[in-house]
């Protein structure tokens, strides 16, 4: 089992209490919060019936190039999903920009229940190679150092990490592979 199928990892849990994190933001930075899709909404919704858990952001320009650099060479696909001017759901944050899900153990949110983004990071991919963002926040990182580490750290597979990133990839309506025919989904 790996840590996005059975739950938090300790360093996660530990790291969801630090300062700015995946879990916690710097105020301000809302604007850059991954988006959800309406089929991340409502599984969250299914499984923890929480009301406030939820922002509507607008696909403001800064978001908009952000959600662009995550997909190199798919901006034109990525600005028909998020026009500017139109709007995006994302987890809410309280005023100290801690995830509204994120209580005393960690995630509120069950694993299997969780936004693709949520359960892929700290890992991403270029290409076919699985990679992880060098964010000093991150716990996982700061203690595993290389790629396979944080694997080992975080009990997740590349297979794992690939398929996570393909699953959120058809959810958010782009094919699940870089380069197939896109799929229409609305958020």
């Amino acid at each position: 089992m790996t840590r996005t199928q059975t739950g938090d990892s300790d360093v996660c849990r530990r790291c969801s209490f630090q300062g700015p994190t995946c879990c916690r933001i710097t105020h301000g930075q809302e604007e850059f919060c991954f988006p959800l899709s309406q089929i991340e909404k409502e599984r969250i919704q299914e499984h923890v019936p929480y009301t406030g858990g939820f922002v509507l952001s607008p696909n403001s320009k800064a978001f908009i190039d952000y959600a662009c650099r995550l997909f190199p060479g798919e901006e034109h696909l990525v600005r028909e999903i998020f026009p500017e001017g139109k709007d995006h759901f994302r987890l809410a944050v309280d005023s100290m920009g801690a995830c509204r899900f994120l209580g005393p153990l960690g995630c509120e949110i069950p694993a299997e229940a969780r936004p693709y983004y949520c359960r892929l990071f700290p890992f991403w991919m270029a290409g076919r190679t699985v990679t992880h963002f060098d964010t000093p926040t991150c716990l996982a990182r700061r203690e595993g150092g290389t790629l396979t580490r944080i694997l080992d750290i975080l009990d997740t597979s590349r297979a794992t990490v690939k398929d996570l990133y393909g699953r959120l990839r058809l959810v958010w309506g782009l094919p699940p592979t870089k380069g197939g025919s896109p799929v229409k989904k609305s958020f």
